[in-house]
């Protein structure tokens, strides 16, 4: 007899996505394929100045883009300048933040300008289903 159970406890989740020969993601991910919920959760850890993503487009399902300092003892211990663009406008990031993007927001680019201290990168993507479209 098999037991339906359900999984509560999912080790080492971790993926990496590549888009037009690039890695655009690498890092702990908890997505619908193993939780079976409406969220993606991506962690990374941003060490160097980069183009994260250079393209502005938009989803049909909110995100929350999470900025901390990767210090374990102080999260607020924040060293970095992050540019990121909402419907056009430039946010500069200079502390620790949280970012909301609703449903069918333009957003983009998002650079990583300066990178003092490691910064954690945290996203939280309100879907199952990941899809964009480039504007």
């Amino acid at each position: 007899m098999s037991s339906n159970k359900p999984t509560y406890v999912f080790e080492e989740p971790k993926a990496k996505f590549d888009r037009d020969g690039k890695t655009i993601f690498e890092g702990f991910y908890s997505g619908p394929d193993k939780h079976g919920e409406k969220a993606m959760i991506l962690y990374s850890v941003k060490k160097e100045a980069h183009v994260n993503e250079e393209t502005p487009h938009i989803h049909d399902f909110p995100i929350i883009l999470n900025f901390l300092s990767a210090n374990p003892d102080d999260i607020y211990d924040f060293d970095a300048e992050i540019e990121f663009y909402i419907e056009g406008e430039k946010h500069v990031i200079t502390k620790t933040s949280s970012v909301r993007i609703p449903a069918g927001t333009k957003h983009c680019p998002l650079i990583f300008k300066r990178i003092g201290k490691p910064v954690v990168f945290l996203e939280v993507h309100l879907t199952d289903n990941y899809v964009r479209r480039e504007e």
